[in-house]
């Protein structure tokens, strides 16, 4: 495979892992410019993890700066935060977030007597909602804005028209911290595993999965708590085996080189038709096409021409 089918295929994976993805990141309210920040901070990660040879030298700016496309200011920057700290994102926060932190923290649209955010009247030049959204999401219209807010859960509109603040983000609170953390944990090791087989395929680490695009809905009832029962039985037999006291690393030149095993199991089930479609959305990078230079008049009337 040449590299341009190799970078295609990469960009169509990328996209497949990116879609699933980003809809949790938008309804975290998580904006462009957010991820934009996350996507440069790990861009920077990987390079200096890819470029370390076990020596404990400085990252060499310029060679990431090469191999990533950031500007070595911007490399600089992300290489001085503390580990996890994002610098301040100046742009391409989710436009609804930024109307309810302007709705909480501008003294023109906080009610002075309680310090909380006022009621505001749906339109009008100054201290209303459309002046909000003016000032803290640009050219969004505001019926957008209040939709959005309303959705969330983060405002409401009062029988006499005016609009309440009933939260300070829309993001969505039902959500458990752990399980995020456990989202991200159980995603990167997969990924791992599978980019380990691909640079490693002489010594691939165990990954398999089983597919079948046509389970019949009703039989699904008895077949998936089936499969569920096997995995947990697995399961429960492999954390014996792992824990065993003969298996645990117990002199110090052991807990050094000890490993860490995960081992996982999922179900995934969807419409065999919607399967089917996200295969089908892949990425065509469009290629530049030169035009012709013109000719000049000189050459077009000359003698050469005819």
């Amino acid at each position: 495979m040449s590299g341009p089918e190799i970078k295609q295929a990469i960009q169509d994976a990328a996209l497949r892992i990116l879609l699933p993805l980003s809809r949790v990141l938008v309804e975290a309210r998580v904006g462009i410019g957010e991820f934009h920040g996350l996507a440069k901070l790990a861009y920077v990660r990987a390079a200096v993890k890819g470029r370390r040879t076990g020596s404990r030298s400085r990252p060499n700016v310029s060679r990431i700066a090469a191999a990533t496309g950031l500007t070595r200011p911007e490399i600089t920057t992300y290489l001085s935060q503390p580990p996890g700290v994002l610098p301040p994102v100046q742009r391409g926060h989710s436009r609804a977030e930024s109307v309810l932190a302007g709705w909480h923290e501008d003294p023109e649209f906080i009610d002075p007597d309680t310090g909380s955010p006022s009621t505001l009247k749906p339109k009008g030049a100054r201290r209303s909602f459309s002046a909000l959204v003016r000032r803290y999401s640009g050219d969004t219209s505001s019926a957008a804005i209040l939709h959005e807010l309303i959705r969330a859960g983060a405002a409401r509109k009062l029988e006499d028209g005016r609009i309440k603040a009933l939260r300070r983000t829309c993001a969505n609170l039902k959500w458990d911290v752990d399980g995020i953390e456990a989202l991200g944990e159980e995603v990167a090791r997969y990924i791992k595993t599978l980019i380990h087989n691909l640079e490693h395929p002489e010594a691939p680490a165990y990954a398999r999965h089983i597919e079948y695009g046509q389970l019949d809905a009703q039989a699904a009832r008895v077949v998936l708590p089936e499969i569920e029962e096997h995995a947990d039985l697995f399961l429960e037999s492999t954390g014996i085996t792992l824990r065993h006291p003969r298996h645990a690393a117990k002199s110090e030149t052991a807990r050094k080189e000890a490993l860490k095993v995960a081992v996982s199991v999922h179900v995934y089930q969807a419409p065999a038709r919607e399967a089917e479609e996200s295969r089908s959305h892949t990425i065509r990078t469009a290629t530049r096409v030169r035009k012709p230079k013109k000719a000049s008049r000189r050459h077009t009337n000359g003698a050469g021409a005819g």
